[in-house]
């Protein structure tokens, strides 16, 4: 197909010859020739999807319902190229969903039939028994966070019924939703260089895949943040005022899901609204309009989420996150960390709050900044577990540099997007580094920011290891990097 464009181009590029039929007729072949493979290639992919369905739905007969609900999920996650240019676009994009989606699909068959899995254990055990006691019950109570979670989780249970695999498909199929809009991003940012490299980075880490295909909260929590920064880019990057408004409401609604999913992200939602409404990542070119509709988003948006906060006192008894923002929030921080600093677990690096004076509050929340980081230490370090956690933060911080350097060489329009990225990055992990007092959960909270250094971290990466590996040899690219 990609050779038949250029033909067709060609042949359009001849000068006096347009109404020539001898030319027009080739022009049409190639243009047909291109409609039937597209065609085709739909409709053999549709095919297979309802001839596996259709296996799945005479197997199901013999099987709990739970269960051919979640065959049925499988097949969507695997025919989701189908449905997305994203996935579709590069041979080499394909084969990396293929791989990291059968890598969170071998750890939640395993999970599931076999024995359990790494971080498949304590609270993925809870959440999958109080989803399955919901399942029975079902008393509905306005609510969020772990228990919102645990009620949709338990609702899908009700309708389709119990399978621990019902509630890994889930898992996994927004995570597949979460590769396509990564690489949406990539594409915004203007760095699809390693695209490729960039998706296995990111999907493949085992971290994301042993917790991300899980009945946990990180994957849907990655993925609403996501849907969120992506929204938030094309409010900016869209042309007209109708696509900025239609823009916005889908920043704002992905703002609340992410709200939803966690408490401690309806604070930083308070952070996004401003930064996302000032800070245009791109050189403006606002319509006439966009500007004051800005203003006003920016004035009535965290007026709102203010009052959503106060009212959820009594909706939905969060008194212990409101009572932050008031005077006593320090203390309470400082409260809240100290229960696992007197109770130590094994992974545990106690490091204190001291809000004693203005220099310890800072040196103290600074130390407990890079120990969230880059925890474990060597020091740290006791068994194979540790030892992965430590070659992980030893590749965030690698990403981190280079993140760092490459904003600091850009210029333009470049610049600014990699400035953004970098502030979402340190505000989430300064966010959750708060109340962190151990690395065995720092691993987690580092899935909902570890995207963001992949896209700005894995290309200037990739441009020094091949410097390194060729010297002053150009390299041979399809694409290179390019500013927006």
């Amino acid at each position: 197909m990609s050779e038949i464009n250029p033909l067709s181009n060609n042949l359009q590029n001849q000068s006096g010859l347009e109404g020539n039929s001898s030319l027009d007729e080739p022009k049409l072949t190639a243009k047909k020739t291109i409609y039937f493979h597209r065609k085709k290639f739909y409709t053999q992919s549709i095919l297979i999807a309802l001839a596996l369905i259709c296996i799945v739905v005479l197997l199901g007969q013999l099987l709990e319902s739970g269960f051919l609900a979640a065959m049925c999920l499988l097949v969507g996650i695997f025919s989701m190229p189908v449905f997305s240019k994203e996935l579709r676009q590069d041979k080499n994009i394909l084969l990396g969903y293929f791989f990291v989606i059968g890598l969170h699909e071998i750890v939640a068959f395993t999970n599931a039939y076999l024995f359990v899995t790494y971080g498949a254990d304590f609270d993925a055990g809870h959440f999958q028994k109080l989803s399955e006691e919901f399942a029975v019950y079902s008393e509905w109570k306005i609510t969020n966070g772990a228990q919102l979670y645990t009620q949709m989780l338990g609702l899908v249970y009700l309708w389709f019924g119990k399978s621990h695999l019902l509630g890994e498909q889930l898992s996994i199929l927004v995570f597949a939703f979460s590769c396509i809009i990564l690489l949406k991003i990539i594409r915004l940012c203007g760095m699809a260089s390693y695209k490729n490299l960039s998706l296995l980075a990111f999907g493949a880490l085992p971290t994301m895949v042993f917790l991300g295909s899980v009945t946990l909260r990180e994957s849907y929590q990655v993925f609403s943040i996501m849907l969120t920064v992506f929204f938030g880019l094309k409010m900016h990057m869209g042309r007209g005022i109708k696509k900025f408004v239609f823009y916005l409401i889908g920043f704002i609604l992905s703002m609340v899901s992410m709200c939803l999913l966690h408490r401690g992200l309806i604070g930083y939602s308070m952070f996004l609204v401003p930064l996302f409404l000032v800070w245009s990542p791109t050189p403006s070119k606002s319509f006439r309009y966009v500007k004051k509709i800005r203003l006003a988003a920016f004035i009535i948006v965290p007026i709102a989420l203010v009052s959503l906060i106060i009212m959820s006192d009594k909706l939905l008894g969060m008194e212990t996150y409101t009572r932050l923002f008031s005077r006593d929030g320090l203390e309470r921080i400082s409260r809240i960390r100290l229960g696992p600093i007197l109770t130590p677990g094994r992974t545990t690096y106690g490091v204190p709050f001291d809000i004693s004076s203005l220099i310890m509050t800072v040196y103290s929340g600074l130390k407990i900044y890079v120990y969230y980081l880059f925890a474990p230490f060597p020091w740290h370090v006791k068994n194979f577990l540790d030892v992965y956690a430590f070659i992980e933060s030893i590749f965030r911080l690698g990403l981190i540099f280079f993140s760092i350097k490459y904003w600091s060489n850009a210029v333009g329009s470049q610049r600014q997007i990699l400035g953004l990225m970098l502030i979402l990055y340190f505000s989430i992990t300064l966010l959750f580094s708060i109340g962190t007092a151990n690395f065995g959960t720092s691993i987690r909270h580092h899935m909902l920011s570890w995207w963001i250094i992949v896209i700005t971290g894995i290309p200037p990466l990739m441009e020094k290891l091949n410097f390194i590996q060729f010297g002053k040899v150009k390299i041979s690219r399809k694409e290179q990097l390019k500013p927006l």
